[in-house]
């Protein structure tokens, strides 16, 4: 019976140990071959305002499907009523997901900081504040470029630079 044991974990170490050779075997990737650079461009329109947002960003593929990453964003934003100019800066968290080839979905944590002045009554005002918002998005994606739209979930329209929940947006990674 002890013999058996034995032999037991005898097989049991040498199928573990040819698993193990067999996976040091498989070429590793380096990890910057996975991260992918670019960004997206926004641009809000309405009747009382116009926005533009420049955001950078790098993200790790973890595979076809999955990437994650970070990214820088700057913006303008103009809101005619009161001449009222915002400039904006922040940082931001985002999760990409394509269940197949042509749909992106992403996610996106940002927290942006603004710089707000105003003139009213000939008196310039300003205002500095800042807002979080977490985007869920959905685009049509072509290769590296995808376009669509996204939702600010934690949209508040008393403290927020954007003139709506709904933005467009055009992403491209390369």
């Amino acid at each position: 019976m002890n013999s058996k044991i034995h032999l037991i974990n005898l097989m049991l170490f040498v199928v573990f140990s040819s698993c193990y050779s067999q996976e040091n075997a498989k070429k590793k990737s380096n990890f910057w071959d996975n991260v992918r650079y670019g960004g997206s461009l926004s641009l809000d329109f309405s009747n009382n305002a116009t926005s533009i947002i420049v955001a950078p960003s790098a993200i790790y593929q973890f595979n076809e499907k999955i990437s994650a990453g970070t990214g820088i964003n700057f913006g303008y934003t103009r809101f005619s009523r009161n001449d009222v100019n915002q400039y904006n800066y922040g940082a931001s968290l985002i999760g990409l997901y394509n269940p197949f080839r042509a749909l992106q979905l992403s996610a996106e944590l940002e927290h942006t900081f603004v710089n707000s002045s105003a003139t009213i009554a000939e008196e310039k005002i300003t205002n500095n504040f800042s807002f979080p918002a977490l985007y869920l998005g959905a685009g049509y994606r072509i290769g590296n470029i995808a376009i669509g739209a996204r939702y600010d979930v934690l949209y508040n329209e008393n403290r927020n630079i954007y003139a709506s929940a709904i933005s467009p947006f055009a992403r491209v990674y390369f």
